[in-house]
């Protein structure tokens, strides 16, 4: 899968919760539920729609004022984090 075409976005079973500039999340069949904060809650919040990474670091590097490259790791290791604790799924591409 080319991993710059994959889009990512929320899985529809996520129960989440904003609490200040925090986010809450879990699933119904994880006992634990996992804060989101900084850059974390930043991406989780883009992610009411399907994005792809490329996507998501031109956005989050426009609302935060910083170059692409300087976050794009940081935004990748999210995603990644995020599909690990199974509240984000991704779509492959065709290509």
């Amino acid at each position: 899968m080319d991993q710059r075409r994959a889009r990512f976005r929320r899985l529809r079973r996520v129960l989440t919760r904003s609490v200040g500039a925090d986010v809450l999340v879990t699933t119904p069949d994880d006992p634990n539920v996992h804060l989101l904060s900084g850059g974390a809650a930043a991406v989780w919040s883009e992610l009411q729609a399907s994005r792809t990474l490329p996507d998501l670091v031109v956005r989050l590097a426009g609302a935060h004022a910083v170059a692409g490259g300087q976050i794009e790791g940081q935004i990748q290791a999210c995603l990644e984090d995020l599909v690990v604790l199974g509240v984000v799924e991704v779509e492959g591409s065709d290509g």
